[in-house]
């Protein structure tokens, strides 16, 4: 007998060693901790994921708004040289190094735009389109034939990824049209 059963009575080791969770018991609960521990993780691992997903939503939305901004910026560049070798001046036969240069940045802004995978708008018709165009006056037709077809463009439209970024604004002709202005406010 050692010297701690002399101290305790056998009754009590025996009351002391039925107190003690067999290691089944342990085991056990060792499992119960573990699975809690599994599926605390994979909710964490869930809600880790969804909160990276709405952040990548939001950061791509922030960033294509952000250049949306600079595409603006380049179309009204666009805009204005081309509305600068329109002038009369610069259409001057003593201006063609002027007319030149601007043409050149012209296509050089055209360039920087189609790297951006912004092109011009480019119709195989000339019948209204309202998805890409928008008709800003109409003309009398002087003809059926004529109904509903594009006079002029006054603007050019630009399209990013199949997407209409800015409209290509026209005239277009109407057969009983009274010349109205905004006809497409």
């Amino acid at each position: 007998m050692d010297v701690s059963e002399e101290l305790v009575g056998e009754d009590e080791v025996g009351s002391a060693a039925s107190q003690t969770p067999s290691i089944h018991e342990k085991l056990d609960a060792l499992i119960s901790m573990f699975e809690e521990k599994i599926q605390f993780d994979e909710g964490k691992d869930r809600a880790f994921n969804k909160l990276y997903g709405e952040l990548e939503m939001f950061k791509n939305d922030f960033v294509e708004r952000r250049m949306k901004e600079v595409y603006t910026d380049l179309l009204l560049l666009y805009d204005n040289v081309k509305s600068y070798i329109m002038r009369d001046d610069v259409q001057a036969p003593g201006n063609e190094v002027a007319r030149r240069c601007l043409e050149y940045a012209l296509e050089e802004v055209l360039e920087v735009l189609y790297r951006r995978g912004i092109e011009l708008v480019s119709l195989e018709s000339d019948t209204f389109d309202p998805r890409c165009q928008r008709a800003l006056y109409v003309e009398g037709a002087s003809s059926s034939e004529e109904d509903g077809k594009v006079v002029r463009v006054v603007k050019d439209g630009f399209i990013k990824d199949d997407k209409v970024l800015r409209h290509q604004m026209v005239v277009v002709a109407r057969s009983s049209g009274t010349g109205e202005e905004g006809v497409d406010d």
